[in-house]
């Protein structure tokens, strides 16, 4: 792993603009490191020299399918070992191979899914702290 950082930060593959930014000011507004990229060439050079702790990535971007780069990760000892759940306007039932995945953790369809929710549910899993927002409301 020499010369490959590997970092506490989530990255977003996403190529909505607007959707993503919603993503990111929810995610950085409580407290979770998130770097976003729009497409899937992009995702794959952040992944394979930072490596980041978990991948939030769409299914349908605009130059490389999300399966496609799942499975290449998959297949890097590294890539790997990096978690993805994936977030994506498809419906998990119509791509039952995510459940073969091995680095497929999750799977929530953007229209059912609250942005708060995806974000304990993040800091949770990363042991990042949570609740300070609703502390320093309080106190203030």
């Amino acid at each position: 792993m020499r010369g490959v950082a590997r970092e506490r930060r989530v990255l977003l593959i996403e190529d909505d603009a607007a959707l993503a930014d919603l993503y990111l000011l929810q995610l950085r507004r409580d407290g979770v490191p998130i770097e976003h990229v729009r497409a899937g060439r992009d995702a794959d050079g952040f992944v394979r020299s930072r490596i980041p702790a978990l991948i939030l990535i769409d299914l349908k971007l605009p130059d490389i399918d999300g399966r496609v780069l799942i499975e290449s990760w998959a297949a890097d000892p590294i890539c790997g070992a990096i978690p993805i759940w994936i977030v994506s306007n498809s419906v998990a039932e119509d791509n039952l191979w995510w459940h073969t995945a091995p680095n497929v953790q999750r799977y929530f369809l953007k229209s059912r899914i609250a942005v708060s929710r995806l974000s304990l549910e993040i800091r949770a899993t990363l042991g990042l702290p949570y609740g300070e927002r609703v502390s320093q409301r309080l106190a203030g």
